[in-house]
């Protein structure tokens, strides 16, 4: 038999021994309890709240001591878990390392949330059937409710930053649109001139506040890191007295990257025309014959034919041949 008094009202108990452990009710007071094994500490008669929270009041051996239950490590890891999805997509979504960043982010943040909810429910089952000698309920519960509701929010998230990604990119065409618009302006301040593109790249539309993100300047059919550009700005086309059918800006390699099989190219004029990809090589063959007949009107400044051919420089006039000298004069005998 198991003999000890109610930690209420002090009522002396017997039960069978069969019964350690399990829970009880005080048939004098109805204070629920939970039986002590042979040998272990009761509970204190008349201590109701102890000095610190979550401790547990025992006497033993006539002392009465407060024992600190061990706070259980899964409710800590759930917690950590919930934590970690946060940062991840904090850190994720501001960074370029994925395509969409916010969409990956947050799939990411969902599958570390879902991991949160499985690790509380262990740590509220193994809080439970431990009986007091463990803590860090409330932290479970904490983490359970925290972890549920970002998996939510996260879910919610990636699925449609996915949707927007897939259905709603802007199309390689409205790329160009927007840089066309980008090296108007750019020209405009510059005084007619496009960016130098021995030098530079379409990124000094970005540098200089022409283009509102590095976003644009990559092709949506290349799948490339945001900001990456994939985009070819024209070397030699340097400024906008060019022909308007002059190639400005067309897509990089690799150039199958579009599945129509067409290359796209935004013209001096900022038309967007589509040039079959076995006609490619043609076509640039054409627009280099083009900007090597223009650089050399350049650099060779000469006046132009009516046709609009550059006309030849007429020779200089030959100087005037100097004059023979005179022969002597010779006396008749």
């Amino acid at each position: 038999m198991i003999r000890f008094r109610c930690p209420k009202c002090d009522a002396k108990v017997e039960v069978d021994e069969s019964f350690a452990g399990r829970q009880g009710r005080c048939a004098t007071c109805g204070y629920d309890f939970r039986v002590p094994k042979t040998g272990e500490a009761t509970p204190v008669h008349g201590v109701v709240e102890p000095s610190r929270p979550g401790t547990t009041v025992v006497k033993v051996g006539g002392e009465t001591i407060e024992i600190l239950p061990p706070l259980e490590t899964l409710a800590v890891e759930a917690m950590v878990a919930v934590g970690l999805s946060i940062v991840v997509v904090l850190v994720i979504g501001l960074s370029r390392l994925w395509t969409p960043p916010w969409a990956v982010g947050m799939a990411l943040g969902a599958m570390l949330a879902l991991l949160s909810i499985v690790i509380s429910l262990a740590a509220y089952n193994s809080i439970a059937s431990a009986r007091g000698r463990k803590r860090g309920k409330k932290l479970a519960a904490a983490a359970l409710a925290a972890g549920g509701g970002l998996f939510l929010v996260y879910l919610v998230g990636a699925i449609v930053g996915f949707f927007m990604w897939s259905a709603w990119r802007p199309p390689c065409e409205k790329n160009l649109e927007v840089i066309s618009i980008a090296l108007a302006n750019y020209a405009r301040a510059h005084n007619g001139a496009f960016p130098d593109g021995h030098k530079t790249n379409l990124k000094t539309l970005v540098e200089e506040g022409y283009l509102g993100s590095a976003d644009w300047l990559a092709c949506p059919a290349y799948q490339v890191v945001p900001g990456t550009q994939t985009y070819v700005l024209t070397p030699d086309v340097n400024n906008r007295d060019f022909p308007p059918d002059t190639m400005l800006v067309s897509d990089g390699m690799p150039l199958e990257a579009h599945k129509d099989g067409m290359v796209r190219v935004l013209l001096v004029s900022g038309k967007v025309i589509k040039v079959p990809l076995a006609e490619w090589q043609q076509y640039k063959t054409a627009q280099e014959a083009k900007w090597n007949d223009i650089l050399n009107r350049i650099r060779h400044p000469a006046t132009e034919a009516a046709g609009g051919t550059p006309a030849i420089a007429p020779p200089a006039p030959a100087a005037p041949a100097a004059p023979k000298p005179a022969a002597p004069a010779t006396k008749k005998p």
